[in-house]
């Protein structure tokens, strides 16, 4: 029987996990604690066996709790719970040996599945424990098995410490051949390909090792350990063993993709070259074959994409309108697809930022403070290698924040004319056109050319004229910004027509309005102090 203790100040999410695994049998519950403090108190008086554990709670949270846990109880396994905003987290729980994360809201299934894995790695330790104690040839296998897993982590970047290699064999490797990383990924997992028994069977048992992959199960890694110099070409043995891979996979009717970096001469050198690995796959064609191998060379530059729909993405995000935001991104990975030569690599970056500008627009209404870009989604992104799952990550993440800002009913007023307003007020510094705003509503361009100017007594295009020359004196009194940059900063692409268009609305130039309104910061405040 394996022990358990909860922390989780919800008391609800405490007890529905809890009943999400009560049909396993071999796991009790021994405690519940509502924040970091309380749960260390448990974990010192019971001795659980694992901690699952949410990462925003009052008083001690994650951030500080993972950290102390990590370095006390170095061997417990932690299940980390975090909410779609915690990505920034995720880095922290797996830094801190938590043997896996979920994302808010799971199903009983993927809580078992992680209890699964913590028991499997309690066991795994206490076989290694075991082994460890017993003669030099047991030591040495145990050894080996620890040193499998260090290399993961140093692959994957999760390794922080100190460590070595421990194991007697791989020493002797490491101080007398070269190496060189192959990153295979597949998408029905790299277990199905039966890698260690293939490398037997084929004679490669002494020239590879295969290291699997539970964290991301899609991929798994095959170091090359190339004989004394002159012995064998690295480019023979990599070719051989990857011809030989791929027609495995073949013959499996499995896809594979291999990413291959360059010769190292030291093992703590993998994540260096797992990351020429990634950069390899990265750079497949997005109509490649779905069975191929792809060798590191000099970075490419990244091709930058227009979409023509992304204003129109980040309103339908802004409203909350989830059945075309899945059309949407739909139409954005076929546009990749039809653009010659597009990489893997070009969709991510894309990608990425289109993330960050639904984070802005999050931002905005939740009324969070802006944060510099966090990275936890790159690390995310950067370990998928296929595009249909690329897609699959990107809609889940749209739809997750298209669901909190539907909560905010942006435009859930009854008035269609005031929600028009609403987005001119929000997106003025866009290239707005009647035709595309009305098309944003469901409306064609004479229909609300109409109904505005019923509603409001002015023209869409002076209302927007409006709207951005009012934003314009703002930024004229309180920046000293050129007139170009304050142009362009509320949507007027021509420096000519915005200074007719100053002019027309406030009967003077910028500049002149500058001069007899600008005020320095200090000034303004002391005169409201005064």
């Amino acid at each position: 029987m394996y022990t358990y203790i909860i922390i989780d100040d919800e008391t609800l999410l405490r007890k529905g996990t809890m009943k999400k695994l009560e049909h396993m049998e071999n796991i009790r519950c021994i405690g519940e604690a509502m924040e970091g403090k309380e749960g260390i108190t448990l974990i010192e008086r019971l001795k659980p066996d694992f901690v699952i554990m949410d990462m925003w709670m009052p008083g001690m949270d994650g951030m500080e709790l993972l950290p102390y846990l990590a370095r006390h109880y170095p061997e417990m396994p932690l299940i980390v719970i975090s909410g779609f905003r915690d990505f920034d987290y995720i880095k922290h729980a797996i830094s801190a040996n938590a043997v896996d994360y979920l994302l808010k809201p799971f199903g009983r299934e993927a809580i078992a599945e992680c209890v699964a894995r913590a028991i499997k790695r309690i066991e795994d330790s206490q076989t290694i424990t075991k082994q460890i104690v017993d003669s030099h040839e047991q030591r040495e296998a145990a050894c080996y098995e620890y040193d499998k897993q260090y290399l993961t982590n140093l692959i994957l970047g999760f390794h922080t410490g100190d460590s070595s290699i421990t194991s007697e064999k791989l020493k002797f490797i490491n101080n007398t051949h070269q190496m060189v990383l192959m990153t295979l990924y597949c998408r029905q997992y790299a277990s199905v390909l039966n890698i260690r028994e293939w490398l037997e069977e084929g004679g490669f048992g002494d020239l590879a090792l295969y290291l699997s992959n539970n964290t991301y199960p899609q991929m798994g890694f095959l170091i090359l350990f190339l004989p004394e110099k002159g012995a064998v070409k690295a480019e023979n043995l990599t070719r051989q063993i990857t011809d030989a891979l791929l027609t495995q996979a073949r013959q499996q009717q499995y896809s594979l993709l291999i990413g291959i970096s360059r010769s190292y001469g030291d093992l703590k050198e993998l994540h260096t070259a797992f990351q020429e690995t990634s950069e390899a796959l990265n750079q497949q064609k997005l109509n490649g074959p779905a069975l191929c191998s792809y060798v590191y060379d000099e970075k490419r530059q990244q091709r930058p994409i227009v979409w023509e729909k992304e204003d129109e993405f980040l309103f339908r995000i802004e409203a909350g309108m989830q059945k075309e935001i899945r059309e949407l991104t739909e139409h954005l990975f076929e546009n990749f697809c039809a653009i010659p030569d597009f990489a893997l690599s070009d969709a991510k970056l894309y990608c990425y930022y289109l993330s960050n500008q639904c984070q802005k627009v999050l931002n905005y209404y939740l009324k969070q403070e802006p944060k510099k870009s966090s990275n936890s989604i790159q690390n995310i992104v950067s370990h998928i290698f296929c595009l249909e799952d690329l897609k699959d990550y990107y809609l889940q993440f749209f739809l997750n924040i298209a669901e909190m800002l539907k909560s905010e009913s942006i435009y859930a007023q009854g008035d269609l004319i005031e929600n028009v307003q609403v987005y001119i007020r929000h997106n003025y510094q866009k290239y707005l056109t009647q035709e595309f705003v009305a098309s944003l509503f469901y409306l064609n361009r004479s229909y609300l050319s109409t109904l505005f100017r019923k509603k409001t007594g002015m023209k869409f295009v002076d209302y927007l004229n409006e709207v951005r020359i009012e934003k314009a004196k703002e930024l004229l009194c309180s920046s000293d910004r050129k007139m170009y940059q304050i142009s362009k900063a509320v949507g007027y692409d021509n420096p000519k027509y915005f200074f007719r268009i100053f002019k027309k609305k406030t009967g003077c130039s910028p500049e002149q309005y500058r001069n007899e309104h600008f005020r320095e910061p200090a000034k303004k405040e002391e005169e409201e102090v005064g």
